[in-house]
């Protein structure tokens, strides 16, 4: 057998898919014509953050849910084309969200599969991993975890950045094997992503999502009930007003029942402080954390009671610090938001978030412009912690008109959740 020979026949084997494997920057052209910047802009069009999309269709993109968080616009950006987009179907549950982007006109990129995928199969990244422009980032397969699993996670040795959430994994063919998702904070350097195979089903699992939230029960999904005895949680509680400090604290059940829930706090102010709570109540707590700081909570097990059911009446809230004599009510509104998959220290978890916000007048003297103070709470409540994971709590003084100077500005994410053994 002649060389020439001998190579055509090993071209029947497997080691033939390899040879004929498109060049990196073959790959990077065709991905790089469905990549799309995604833009989560606040109010006042504040950037929030930037992340990677990739069109599927005509006026649709695919992004990662995680990308969206907190965002009241979305802009679709490359280069000087800019489209505004909206969310259409929300698959909270496996990260993925697909938009609504009226004119977007892309090709959709070639489809492939998650299944069979081996650790040390070359991959690829592309994505807004740095600024504004299009990266690639090329790597390996390290595992495939939970594979045809609801949790099924690609994990590679490509190195994440925070843009690259939402791009497309390819693989030596450029076609669509993954979508980055949110890494595990034991793997935060390198990129995971969920597979491919699930993105036709997106339209589908969304639409059931938003049917789900248009009835009238607002049911939490997860296991419901209270924590039992035993449960326990570490938080950590940053003053981003003023110090820039972290103070950890720890809550611990010792008892809970149909009604109420007695935890031990133990906080560098208090070593095992004890509180009962009565869950039915919506209430706002504090309690010191040494110095002058302390931390506030509003109603931490409010899902975690009546089987995951909201208090039928949000409104009635209460115990929000007076802050001195002399001061009218506050007067409370509260407003519940979407599922969110929200990532903090312990891990990434569905949870709905809840806003409170709080108002109050005192008039000066006659005739004076009433003062205003406010504030204003959103906490995020997560099933499978059985309490809130995230808590954001800004404050503003008194002032003759609009909104005062700022009071507080602190953040509390749970860095460790210990159910009961």
């Amino acid at each position: 057998m002649t060389r020439a020979h001998g190579l055509a026949a090993l071209c029947l084997g497997a080691a033939c898919g390899a040879a004929l494997a498109l060049p990196p920057d073959q790959i990077f052209v065709r991905a790089a014509a469905v990549t799309w910047q995604v833009r989560a802009l606040g109010a006042n069009e504040q950037l929030l953050g930037a992340a990677t999309g990739i069109a599927v269709a005509p006026g649709k993109l695919l992004t990662s849910c995680g990308a969206l968080a907190r965002a009241q616009q979305v802009q679709l950006r490359r280069g000087n084309t800019i489209y505004d987009a909206r969310l259409e179907s929300p698959d909270v549950e496996r990260d993925l969200c697909q938009l609504d982007a009226p004119g977007l006109s892309a090709p959709a990129p070639v489809p492939g599969s998650a299944r069979g995928l081996r650790p040390g199969q070359r991959l690829y990244v592309i994505g807004y991993g740095l600024g504004n422009a299009v990266t690639l980032g090329e790597g390996l397969v390290s595992a495939v975890h939970d594979a045809g699993s609801a949790n099924e996670r690609i994990q590679t040795t490509i190195p994440a950045a925070r843009g690259l959430l939402g791009a497309g994994v390819y693989d030596e063919d450029a076609r669509l094997v993954g979508v980055v998702t949110a890494s595990p904070k034991e793997a935060a350097a390198m990129v995971f992503a969920v597979p491919a195979d699930w993105v036709p089903e997106v339209a589908a699992r969304g639409a059931a999502a938003l049917a789900a939230r248009s009835k009238p029960a607002t049911a939490a999904a997860g296991s419901p009930g209270l924590p039992a005895a035993g449960s326990a949680w570490v938080y950590a509680h940053v003053d981003r007003l003023f110090s820039r400090r972290q103070a950890e604290f720890t809550v611990r059940v010792l008892r809970a029942d149909a009604g109420t829930v007695e935890e031990a706090l133990t906080t560098p102010a208090a070593k095992d402080s004890r509180r009962v709570l009565d869950t039915a109540e919506f209430r706002v707590l504090e309690h010191a954390l040494g110095g002058s700081q302390s931390v506030i909570e509003s109603a931490p097990y409010l899902l975690a009671r009546n089987n995951g059911q909201l208090p039928a009446d949000l409104g009635r809230v209460s115990g929000y610090p007076s802050g001195g004599a002399g001061l009218a009510p506050w007067v409370y509104k509260t407003q519940v938001h979407d599922w969110e998959q929200v990532t903090v220290p312990a891990g990434s978890f569905k949870a709905l978030r809840l806003e409170i916000r709080g108002e109050r007048e005192r008039q000066m003297f006659a005739g004076a412009t009433p003062a205003v103070g406010q504030f204003r709470i959103n906490a995020w409540y997560a099933p499978e912690a059985k309490r809130y994971v995230r808590l954001e709590h800004k404050s503003w003084g008194l002032v003759a008109t609009g909104q005062g100077r700022p009071y507080n500005d602190d953040l509390i994410e749970l860095l460790k959740y210990s159910p009961a053994p």
